[in-house]
């Protein structure tokens, strides 16, 4: 069986040019972006993959889903990983910095201002048609991972006893079914090279 290539992150010697870049990409991404982290991976993505080509499409869902199990927002663990990786330890500050600063900002000034709009109906409607692009963002990576993965008998039985557990079953952590993912993931892996789970890895059509 062909062994995949492993992906190995390491922080070179970059140069102030892209150290500032990093931080000037991030502060666009935490500024212009509205929804939150997962509003943010399309737009990450475009800069990260598409436009800057820093990033493998590969590497950048294996960073994702780093920043999505540990702990704090996924936005700023993605800045971090990210800067780290393309910046070093400056790069990873500057990248932290600039997705972090537009968001306290905005928030301050919503504090000092919204309590006095909150019943305009302007703005009620804004953040209604706020709602639904971001509804819009979050369904176009939701579904672009869902393309990426290698579904298989067991991915999909997760996936579906995930979204159950979710819709039903309203105290439980999201932190809980990833870890339980990742645990699954690991069991079936070592079912596999024990040879015990001879079609687990057939994918399904």
């Amino acid at each position: 069986m062909e062994q995949k290539k492993a992906i190995t992150y390491t922080a070179g010697h970059a140069s102030v040019r892209k150290q500032l870049l990093l931080f000037w990409i991030f502060f666009i991404i935490g500024a212009f972006t509205i929804g939150g982290g997962y509003a943010m991976i399309l737009m990450m993505k475009r800069y990260l993959v598409e436009q800057y080509h820093w990033l493998k499409d590969e590497e950048f869902y294996d960073m994702l889903a780093i920043s999505q199990v540990t702990p704090g927002p996924i936005a700023v663990n993605m800045a971090t990983f990210v800067g780290y990786t393309q910046g070093g330890i400056l790069g990873s500050v500057l990248a932290t910095l600039g997705v972090s600063i537009p968001a306290v900002a905005v928030i301050i000034v919503i504090a000092i201002f919204f309590p006095g709009f909150k019943d305009n109906v302007w703005v009620q409607r804004f953040f209604a048609g706020v709602i639904v692009g971001v509804v819009a963002q979050i369904a176009t990576i939701v579904l672009d991972l869902g393309k990426r993965q290698k579904w298989t008998i067991v991915s999909a039985v997760v996936c579906a006893a995930s979204l159950g557990i979710l819709f039903f079953v309203h105290q439980v952590s999201p932190v809980w079914l990833i870890l339980g993912g990742g645990l699954v993931g690991i069991t079936v892996e070592a079912f596999k090279r024990r040879g015990t789970v001879p079609t687990v890895g057939k994918s399904v059509s």
